[in-house]
């Protein structure tokens, strides 16, 4: 029967406590009309994935606002995508 990492690493280290992961902040994070045109300029390329971090690469925003656009695409694009077409 394997042994599952966590299981060998306490063997290993029978003092070692894990520690729980602490719930991130909901911080505002302010989307300029700029930061989304960037966003969408990289999507309409077509040639990443948007979940993919080089996708991300390509722009100067930061993890954060790359996945509050995500989030609230669709209300940002009711605000600020409709430019375009």
């Amino acid at each position: 029967m394997r042994r599952k990492s966590y299981e060998r690493n306490r063997r290993l280290m029978p003092g070692l406590r894990i520690k729980p992961l602490k719930k991130k902040e909901n911080k505002m994070i302010d989307i300029t009309k700029a930061k989304f045109d960037k966003y969408k300029k990289i999507q309409k390329g077509g040639k990443y994935n948007m979940f993919d971090p080089q996708a991300r690469a390509m722009t100067d925003l930061t993890k954060d606002e790359w996945i509050t656009i995500m989030k609230d695409y669709k209300k940002l694009d009711e605000a600020w995508g409709k430019d375009e077409e």
